[in-house]
Parts: structure tokens; C-alpha cells; sequence
């Protein structure tokens, strides 16, 4: 691509070659597993004085790894070295038919840029810098060949690949880690961390309750120490070998603040034991702002990096030795994209991205809300339901679906009036002008002639068919009248009591049988044990029916035979 020329150029000007990545940092959300591939853009700038011949211009990426270490389980110490390039991308960029590149092109004089993009896969390693022998590292070098008669125009960039935390990291790992514990009957502790991941620059915070158990034992020096565990895999003599190495990278010591006794006040009656004349204070370690110092936790297949935060509580005894409590939590270390290294390693912490950057993460971790703060939660008010209750209307057919229970069988959900419960809600209950305006609302909806969405009524008993009135479908059997919305608004209504039998009428004045007549009558008839559970036969059934029918008619004859003498005379 031509550009027109930028600034005036001397006689003896020299071309200048430059790479313009968009971002120096091709950044990595989560592991390998989770992460997703992404690309390293940017543009190759070819400022010459004066038109060159140039053969081919192609821009390379390589990735290199070194590991080295000495032995020492041997007679003389061994060195392990082991360096690759394990990554090696080339583009051409000019020409673009790889079939002419041995040819030379005259480029015009001017301001020339070529656009480039490099894959970078999910599982590529992240950069590691800082340990002098041992490193992951990324570079962009372009070249332009101008032939055998001129001088190759070269240049290097370098590029850092950072591995972040992920979405998954964020919601799996536990954000506070808490030791808590009575040690040797000496001293009672509760030492919290508040977090497990932490940006290389920053520091680490830990929260102390410290309660001694013995008397004359006496709390006296705090420390904290961030220790780095260096693993280094490499292949020897047909075998795969290992080292390990342990550094402090960080350290802080100091005594308790005087403020930080919480005695119980003489006087009071009920005090928590547990937390009677306790010690609580907090205490910081500063992260170095250095990757030479401190570097990010890596798990590589060659180079893998741990950090363990160690807290030492000393404690003199009454005998006059000294006692000491150790307590050991991992953390992981990891470079943050908004604050990224520098080209000399150093990180430069900005307490207002810090911020941000927490807030980032608060909300990329999506956490559900716990009961306890929201148990108390008003209902909603003031807010259109059509939106959130269903069945009503035509789009929330279309988005519950069948399984949603319609007019059928739930009567108008989407329609009652909401606002009248909030005396139900706020414990006071329903009103007698709530209901009155609930039942008017109902008695004009019925009065409505029915729309497309509401479905017909049917009855289980006779014929389905709706009756018609006035060429229109009858949904409800109400009275033509009004309602008595004072009668209605009682509890009960009185139309409901008035309508409300006491007992069950009797069907006849008859004295009940003795139990001479009642032991009288045919028992059921005998089956045998061979027809148990068996249904008898139609001919039998019809006689022994019969039997009984006849028998029954006569002994109704004979009491009422007396009754009848009776009134005739």
C-alpha cells in the first residue's frame, strides 16, 4: 500500500523498518481447556527515501524456551541445558504470489505498510520472564530482502502472551481462604486471607484473631513471606528429569498494633468466651513490582511456577522459650492486562485501575444472590406484569407454549389486579373497597363479548355445545341483575348463607327396623371357595335378584297390612 510521503527526506537517508502490533500483549482468558484461540494483528512500515529494489518482504513469529539447571546427585555437577524454538510462523507480505519472490520489485519512494495477522492457539504457552537461564519468549522479526547486492533491512519485536484468570477460575475458586484452630492449648487463631488470586505489583492482606489459652503466654513477632516453588522438566540421556527449588520473593515482620487488644470491659454480664481478650489486627505484604523479583504462577510443560504465603506467629512462653506457629495458604499470581509489565519487567500499580479491575471481576463472577440478603425483599410494584405473568395475550401464547395452563384452567392470571394485594402482602389483608373493585372488574370482563383468546367453556355433563344468547356464545351462568356488593363483601356473603342448608332433609317419616326384622331378612348369597373372585354367571344373578325382590315385596306387604286395617276403620 502507497502512501503519500511523510516529512522531507536527505540525500543519504537510510529506509527504516518498523512492526506495529495493535497490542504488545495477546491475552488468554482461563487455561487451555476453557480459553478460546485468538489472533496478533498489526503492521509492518517501510519508510524509504528514495525508490528500492526489494525481493521479498516477509515477517516471522517464533516462540523459544530454555531450561537450564546444574545436577548435583552426581560426582561432578552436570549442566542440564535445553533450548528450543517450539514456534515458527513465516508471512509473506510482499509479493503476494509466492511464485515471484526471487524476482526484484522497485518500490517508489514514500510511506509503505503492510497489514499481518498470526493464529494464536488456545494452548500456547504464556511468557516467562525474570529467572536469568530459564524463560518463555515471543518475537516478531521482519525482513526485507533487497538482494544480493544491498543490505537486508531487519527489525524485532517483542511480544508477551499473558494467561489471565477465566470465568470458570473466578466462580470455582474459593475467594477466601480461613485458617481457624486452637494450637498446643496455647493459643486460639483465626488467620483469614481474603483472596486466593492476586495481580503481580500488588499486595496481599491477611486478618488476624489471636486469643491466648495459657496465662503468662504472651504474643510477640508476625510474619509473613510469599515463597516461589520452581519446577524444571527437561530430557536427559533418553530419560525426562526434573529440579525443584524454593525462594523467598517477599517478606514483612512487625509486632501486633497497640490497638489490637479487644478486652472484655469490666462489668458486663455476657461476653463471648471465645472472644474474650482477643488480639485483631491486619497485616500487609507488598508484592515486588518486578518480574525478576516475583514472576505470575505458570503450568507449562517445561517450567511451572507456585506460590505458597506462609504466616509465622511467635509466641513467648512463661518457661522463657519461644514458640512458634506456622500457617500455610496457596495463592495464585497471575498479570493483569490493565497492568501489564513494562518492557524492563517492572509493573507500574495504578490504585484507580486496581479498583476497576475489582469491580471487573466482582462482575464477570456472576454469582447467584444468597437468601440471607434477599429473603426480605419487597414484592414488585408500579411495573406493567403483562411481561411476567402468563397466560395473557398473544405473544405470551407464543412463548410459553402448550405445556403453559390456559384460560382452562387458570382463570386470567395475567389480568387480576395486582395492586389491590398489597394489603395481603404487607400482612394487613384485603380490604372490602379492594374486593368491591375486584368484583366490578369481573363483572365487566363477563359482560365483554369474548375475544379471539378466549376459549370456550364446556361442561363435563350433556351436551358440550355452549348455549347461545343473542348469537353470541354463553361463558358464565351469572344473573342478568347486579351483584349486592355489600351482601357480597361480607364473610361470608349473605346470598351464600341464605342458599346454605343446615341438615339433609329426610325422605320418609319411618321408624328404623327392630333387629328381629333386620336379622330376618336373606343374607347375601354363599359362594363357594372355588368361585371366590370370580364374577357369577348372568342366568344366576337375574334369579337371585328376583328372589330377593319378591321376598322384599312381602315383607313390605306385611307392615303395611295393619296400617291399612287401620284406617279403614
Amino acid at each position: 500500500m502507497l502512501l503519500p510521503s511523510v516529512g522531507v527526506f536527505g540525500r543519504n537517508a537510510a529506509p527504516v523498518l518498523e512492526i506495529k502490533p495493535e497490542s504488545p500483549f495477546v491475552v488468554f482468558y482461563g487455561e487451555s481447556s476453557e480459553s478460546h484461540g485468538t489472533e496478533l494483528r498489526g503492521k509492518l512500515v517501510l519508510t524509504n527515501p528514495e525508490s528500492i529494489n526489494v525481493r521479498s518482504v516477509r515477517i516471522t513469529l517464533t516462540g523459544t524456551r530454555k531450561v537450564s539447571w546444574h545436577l548435583t546427585n552426581t560426582v561432578s555437577p552436570q549442566p542440564i541445558a535445553h533450548k528450543t524454538n517450539f514456534l515458527t510462523e513465516h508471512l509473506n507480505l510482499f509479493p503476494g504470489d509466492s511464485g515471484t519472490k526471487n524476482k526484484a520489485h522497485k518500490i517508489s519512494a514514500g510511506y509503505h505498510e503492510w497489514d499481518f495477522v498470526f493464529k494464536m492457539p488456545s494452548n500456547l504457552d504464556q511468557s516467562v520472564e525474570g529467572l536469568p537461564t530459564n524463560w518463555v519468549v515471543y518475537n516478531l522479526k521482519a525482513t526485507v530482502d533487497r538482494g544480493y547486492m544491498s543490505k537486508q533491512l531487519s527489525t524485532t519485536s517483542h511480544i508477551r502472551v499473558i494467561r489471565t484468570l477465566g470465568r470458570d477460575s473466578l466462580e470455582t475458586m474459593p475467594m477466601e481462604q480461613i485458617n481457624e484452630d486452637i494450637w498446643a492449648n496455647k493459643l486460639a487463631y483465626k488467620i483469614t486471607v481474603p483472596q486466593k488470586n492476586y495481580i503481580v505489583g500488588t499486595h496481599i492482606a491477611a486478618d488476624f484473631v489471636l486469643i491466648p489459652l495459657r496465662k503468662g503466654v504472651e504474643i510477640s513477632t508476625i510474619k509473613m513471606e510469599l515463597i516461589e516453588s520452581r519446577q524444571l522438566f527437561a530430557d536427559y540421556a533418553g530419560r525426562r528429569i526434573s529440579h525443584q527449588a524454593d525462594v523467598q520473593v517477599a517478606v514483612t515482620e512487625g509486632d501486633m498494633p497497640d490497638n489490637s487488644a479487644n478486652i472484655v470491659p469490666t462489668g458486663a454480664d455476657e461476653a463471648d468466651q471465645l472472644f474474650d481478650e482477643s488480639h485483631r489486627f491486619s497485616m500487609t505484604l507488598e508484592l515486588p513490582k518486578s518480574l525478576k523479583n516475583c514472576r505470575q504462577s505458570v503450568d507449562t510443560e517445561n517450567i511451572r511456577l507456585s506460590h505458597k504465603l506462609r504466616l509465622y506467629v511467635n509466641l513467648k512462653n512463661p518457661e522463657g522459650h519461644t514458640s512458634q506457629l506456622l500457617v500455610k495458604n496457596h495463592v495464585h499470581l497471575f498479570i493483569s492486562p490493565n497492568l501489564p509489565p513494562n518492557e524492563d519487567q517492572s509493573v507500574v500499580v495504578d490504585d484507580n485501575v486496581l479498583s476497576q479491575q475489582a469491580f471487573q471481576d466482582e462482575v464477570n463472577q456472576n454469582a447467584p444472590p444468597t437468601y440471607g440478603q434477599h429473603q426480605l425483599d419487597e414484592l414488585y410494584n408500579d411495573i406493567d406484569p403483562s411481561g411476567f405473568m402468563t397466560p395473557g395475550g398473544y405473544h405470551s401464547i407464543m412463548g410459553s407454549g402448550a405445556n403453559t395452563p390456559f384460560y382452562a384452567h387458570s382463570r386470567t392470571g395475567s389480568a387480576e389486579d395486582l395492586a389491590s394485594l398489597n394489603a395481603v402482602a404487607n400482612g394487613g389483608g384485603a380490604s372490602a373497597a379492594a374486593l368491591q373493585h375486584r368484583l366490578q372488574n369481573l363483572e365487566l370482563s363477563h359482560q365483554d363479548p369474548p375475544t379471539r383468546f378466549q376459549p370456550q367453556r364446556q361442561h363435563s355433563s350433556g351436551d358440550s355445545t355452549p348455549a347461545v344468547v343473542g348469537e353470541q356464545p354463553a361463558y358464565f351462568d351469572l344473573p342478568p341483575t347486579g351483584y349486592d356488593m355489600d351482601a357480597l363483601a361480607r364473610t361470608p356473603s349473605y346470598n351464600t348463607a341464605v342458599r346454605t342448608l343446615g341438615r339433609a332433609p329426610l325422605i320418609a317419616d319411618v321408624p328404623l327396623p327392630t333387629y328381629e326384622i333386620a336379622t330376618s331378612r336373606p343374607g347375601s348369597p354363599s359362594r363357594s371357595r372355588s368361585s371366590r373372585g370370580t364374577t357369577p354367571s348372568p342366568a344366576r344373578s337375574l334369579d337371585t335378584l328376583t328372589e330377593e325382590t319378591n321376598r322384599n315385596t312381602t315383607l313390605n306387604s306385611r307392615r303395611q297390612s295393619p296400617r291399612t286395617s287401620d284406617d279403614g276403620r
